[in-house]
């Protein structure tokens, strides 16, 4: 519920959130921390940092981000689509880790910018059935979440994580039951149209607005395509790192 410049967030029996944009203060409770797991945790201090940055102009996306050379690379999608699968498949071949789930983008005035965010990496079974190094990891690397597993980056690809970079493509993935995976080119308005579902919920008008031009000077800014992801997992980056490395050139 939205009072002004706060945002109530009332999460039933769980807890209460006030977020006061302004003030840069977040206050609230839980009806018993000690019985939640870990990770939810985690989501009701992610949600309230998201809304004080959204405030701030820092905007995120439920996608994964990693870093190539200085160019980033954006894979937004559900659950199911190849959003993780083929972000690992990139991390594991010398691309570094911004995000898993929730990069952040911030409006540099020519430029959007891409920060990292890193948390942990959260994986399925059948992702994890994909790369020896996940069905070989030592025992303690793979964590049981609440619905997945999940691991931290640095303890399984040495010097992984990513810094600040300029945005340059956007990845919408799909499975497809191909042998090899390809690119489809994607007009500008069709990418913003499937980017806008991955933005997080906004509860004020003004900030619903900036993050759309947001939203929408990235798009015109980066590369865009449909990724039919195919059967190829672990080729992936020969698909990919031939573009980032023309677009850096040109």
């Amino acid at each position: 519920m939205q009072e002004g410049d706060r945002l109530i967030a009332d999460f039933h029996e769980q807890g209460l959130l006030l977020i006061d944009g302004p003030r840069n203060l977040v206050e609230g409770y839980f009806v018993r921390p000690d019985a939640m797991h870990p990770d939810v945790r985690t989501s009701f201090f992610h949600f309230a940092l998201t809304e004080l940055l959204k405030r701030n102009g820092l905007y995120t996306v439920h996608a994964t981000a990693l870093e190539y050379q200085g160019r980033g690379v954006l894979i937004p999608g559900y659950s199911g689509q190849g959003k993780t699968t083929s972000f690992l498949s990139l991390l594991r071949s010398g691309f570094r880790y911004l995000s898993d789930d929730y990069p952040l983008l911030r409006d540099r005035g020519t430029q959007m910018e891409l920060l990292a965010f890193p948390m942990k990496i959260d994986v399925t079974d059948r992702t994890i059935e994909f790369f020896p190094e996940l069905r070989h990891a030592a025992p303690g690397i793979l964590q049981q979440g609440v619905y997945k597993k999940n691991f931290q980056a640095e303890d399984l690809y040495a010097d992984s994580i990513g810094s600040s970079c300029t945005p340059a493509m956007i990845l919408f993935p799909h499975v497809v039951d191909m042998p090899h995976s390809c690119l489809e080119p994607l007009p500008k308005s069709r990418a913003l149209e499937a980017l806008m579902p991955q933005g997080l919920l906004v509860y004020d008008q003004a900030i619903a607005q900036r993050e759309f031009q947001m939203l929408s000077q990235l798009v015109q800014q980066v590369d865009c395509y449909r990724l039919h992801f195919g059967r190829d997992v672990l080729n992936l980056p020969k698909l990919i790192t031939p573009l980032l490395e023309m677009r850096k050139s040109a």
